[in-house]
């Protein structure tokens, strides 16, 4: 029975194959599959189902999509654990698949160390996928089947891995333009979340087949007549998904058999010029839902999708019609996967730019987790398409602003940009977009990029931009003046100290910020610590029984750290360094750092000798250009 069902597989995954693969490649698949028979043997999925058997479903898929043989490889004999396994793989079918095997093994390492998964999965996918692009593909494949059998956990563990499906490799699907594969995602982890809203949606669909069919079907009937000059290779109906369904029923809060927006076509035609002309003849002949006519073809989406989309109203009924080339019919079908085919085509263009503009956002060391929300909301989230003045459209994520449009359009636009013309009217920066808003970014090439841009950006291609622009100035900043950045953990100085207490850390208390020279007393905060104040700060009078005498020093044996507040400038930092140089200071350490829209805090580590040396500093500091306050720690 089992070898049956195996058998079975088998020819089910080579008659799929046949027709696009060359013989030389269905050699190596049925190299594949003869290795992993070895590998696995009898072993069984927790359904009790042979492993090779997932495997070849996965196979199936892949070679659904028209893959490459290797990415089909890599779905054959995905799973193969051991080191000495993969070594085998690398002689057997090269170092391209042997690689492709161990990118799926890393993204499954992962379930084994976290609970909380969703950031740090997507952070994964992220990651592996940067080092080959094709290992989603197989990944997204696997999930596909892996859905399909989550009954063999609790109810809990079910949720998460459909919630997981949902908000992840779904929209990933959906962004590589693989949409049957988003479909049976949604569909399937829809079931998994809310059986009964599934299975009431999906008994209403089957119990207006009939009646759908039959309207489709004169409707095709119809077109055709109306449409029999031009050069028409395909019209079908399509279901819509029950997922979409259940997405417009919530959002729209409209009872289900009150949704009309069920009947869907597609037209498949020749050319762009035949997409136009049976769209212009569809609007004379048949009335139109105004403002719903969508032209991806002149405006592609961010996945290369291409069609024509309106809604015609006939007889009370809306129905969704789709106009496209039989190119972007297949393209929409098979999505990017298309572009990284069994032909001699290795990448696509567009796909690889994406690749290469996230490489460059993992560049940034350190704060890629910061960068993670935006990539996420970037990449995964909902959507606003605005236009530039000569109608190009242009996709961003919900909640963009000016800024972001303007990174869009180019990294030098944002960086000059000053501010916007939102429909005519003039708008800051930082004003939110909506759909449909016709944008003027206004520059100005005195302009730099400001840190306090961070905070309203959204869109991870500006943060990216923004902070590489800022880091890039702060470290010509900091370099050309010689900055000493010490490794090694500073212990530094305090500037006050008192003969009584030595035994005490003391620190400049915030409240009055007081500085060299001033009158100031010590507060004992605990058994190691003491607050220094201005002799006249509000806070000293209501601690009297906690004061002890203080003093600054005159001398100092180790570096002391300064902060200064300034307006936000062009060469800030610059100037507060030069100063601190040409007054014979030794600079260990320099950073700045955004406070709000106009100020920054720029900070330095220097050793001093003499308390009039800091003196004369804090003086000079004071005369600066921007300069709001200075304090000490």
């Amino acid at each position: 029975m089992i070898f049956g069902l195996l058998m079975e597989y088998k020819d089910k995954f080579f008659d799929l194959c046949k027709e696009k693969y060359s013989k030389k490649q269905l050699s190596k698949f049925k190299e594949a599959i003869s290795f992993i028979e070895e590998v696995f043997i009898d072993e069984k999925r927790l359904n009790g189902e042979l492993l090779i058997v997932h495997n070849l479903k996965v196979g199936a898929i892949l070679a659904e999509n028209h893959l490459s043989s290797e990415v089909i490889l890599a779905g054959l004999l995905h799973g193969v654990e051991e080191d000495i396994l993969i070594t085998d793989l690398k002689k057997k079918f090269g170092g391209s698949v042997s690689e492709l095997v161990f990118g799926q093994l890393q993204l499954r390492e992962i379930k084994a160390k976290h609970k909380d998964l969703e950031s740090e999965l997507l952070r994964k996918v992220l990651f592996v996928t940067l080092s080959d692009p094709r290992i989603i593909f197989v990944k997204l494949a696997d999930k596909l089947e892996n859905l399909k059998d989550v009954s063999v956990f609790g109810i809990r563990e079910q949720k998460r891995i459909a919630n997981e499906s949902l908000e992840i490799y779904a929209p990933l699907a959906n962004r590589l333009g693989l949409e049957q594969i988003k479909r049976n995602l949604e569909d399937i982890s829809l079931k998994i979340l809310n059986n009964k809203k599934y299975f009431e949606i999906a008994k209403f669909l089957d119990a207006t087949k009939k009646e759908r069919k039959d309207f489709i079907d004169l409707f095709i009937q119809e077109i055709r007549r109306s449409l029999d000059k031009k050069k028409i290779v395909k019209i079908k109906g399509r279901e819509k998904s029950i997922y979409s369904i259940y997405k417009k029923i919530t959002e729209r809060k409209i009872p289900l058999d009150l949704h009309r927006d069920h009947f869907a076509m597609r037209i498949i035609v020749n050319s762009e010029k035949d997409c136009y002309d049976v769209l212009g003849i569809l609007h004379e002949k048949y009335e139109s839902m105004q403002g719903l006519l969508k032209d991806y073809i002149a405006n592609p989406k961010s996945n290369g999708y291409q069609s024509l989309h309106t809604i015609l109203i006939v007889d009370s009924k809306k129905i969704e019609v789709q106009i496209r080339t039989k190119r972007m019919d297949e393209e929409a079908e098979e999505g990017s996967a298309a572009h990284w085919s069994y032909k001699n085509m290795k990448s696509d263009l567009g796909f690889e730019k994406k690749v290469s503009w996230l490489r460059s956002v993992m560049e940034l060391k350190g704060e890629d987790r910061d960068l993670l929300g935006s990539i996420k909301k970037s990449i995964f989230g909902e959507k606003v398409y605005c236009y530039t003045p000569k109608g190009k459209a242009i996709e961003l994520p919900e909640g963009s602003t000016v800024l972001d449009f303007a990174y869009y359009v180019h990294q030098e636009v944002g960086n000059k940009a000053v501010a916007g013309r939102i429909n005519g009217s003039f708008v800051p920066l930082k004003k939110k977009l909506k759909s449909g808003d016709v944008v003027v970014v206004l520059t100005n090439k005195l302009q730099v990029p400001r840190r306090h841009w961070i905070k309203f950006v959204v869109s991870s291609r500006a943060k990216t931009f923004i902070k590489k622009a800022i880091k890039k100035r702060d470290n010509i900043e900091i370099n050309k003046n010689y900055v000493i950045s010490s490794k090694e953990k500073l212990s530094f100085d305090s500037l006050v100290y008192s003969r009584d207490f030595n035994h005490y850390e003391f620190s400049l208390a915030k409240c009055c910020s007081p500085m060299p020279v001033e009158e100031i007393v010590g507060v004992i905060k605990s058994q190691k610590r003491v607050l220094v104040h201005k002799t006249d700060c509000n806070y000293v009078s209501k601690v009297k029984d906690k004061i002890i005498p203080v003093s600054w020093k005159e001398e100092f044996s180790r570096p002391i750290k300064i902060f200064v507040e300034a307006k936000e400038r062009s060469g800030v930092l610059k100037d507060f360094l030069n100063t601190i140089i040409h007054g014979g200071f030794i600079v260990n350490d320099a950073t700045i750092k955004g406070l709000d829209e106009e100020f920054v805090e720029c900070s330095f580590v220097i050793v001093p000798r003499k308390l009039n040396e800091v003196v004369k500093l804090v003086k000079r500091i004071k005369n600066i250009r921007g300069f709001r306050k200075v304090r000490f720690e």
